[in-house]
């Protein structure tokens, strides 16, 4: 369910936007709608759905009878959402494949950016490892790197780390990538 705060302060009233079983998830992780981004005249609204791996699309959602379709799917992991109005593209943070990918106006993946290589000594992920929360400032995209892990750490390795690349981050970062220019 999606809900619109109309004069929001607090004991806020809340409209329903648009309720979809879309937007629901019996995936992995188990978050449904989980990051939204209009594009550049507002007529489309953005829905990551995390446990998916896919981005929805609300047409019309300014209106009393918005639409739902799935605008991309295979994005393994879609998170946060933001979209770039210069070149047209909507980034997508993939936290399951630790990247950051681009979507053109068909939902078609024209762009990919960054990668996971790993914990340095310092605790601290080397590149991109369960990125979210997209913002694009000028020719640049930052990345926070939630490095969560979503399961019990259970330390078997002989070298005492975890089982999961998450389980041995002990600082947490934001990334900064530059933005490809042109559009696909």
């Amino acid at each position: 369910m999606i809900t619109n705060p109309s004069g929001c302060v607090p004991n806020c009233i809340m409209d329903t936007l648009v309720h979809d079983p879309s937007l629901a998830t019996a995936g992995f992780p188990p978050f449904g709608a989980n990051g939204l981004a209009f594009n550049s005249d507002e007529s489309v609204l953005f829905v990551a759905n995390t446990g998916d791996d896919r981005v929805l699309k609300i047409r019309n959602p300014h209106s009393a009878t918005p639409t739902v379709t799935v605008f991309a799917e295979s994005l393994n992991g879609a998170d946060g959402l933001v979209f770039d109005k210069r070149s047209g593209l909507l980034w997508v943070c993939a936290n399951q494949a630790d990247e950051v990918v681009a979507l053109n106006d068909k939902g078609r993946v024209v762009a990919k950016l960054g990668e996971f290589r790993g914990i340095n000594r310092n605790g601290t992920p080397d590149g991109l490892l369960f990125p979210a929360s997209p913002v694009i400032v000028d020719d640049e995209i930052f990345v926070t790197n939630l490095a969560v892990a979503l399961t019990s750490p259970t330390p078997t390795n002989p070298d005492g780390l975890g089982d999961e690349p998450e389980e041995d981050v002990r600082l947490w970062t934001i990334s900064r990538m530059k933005l490809p220019h042109g559009k696909d």
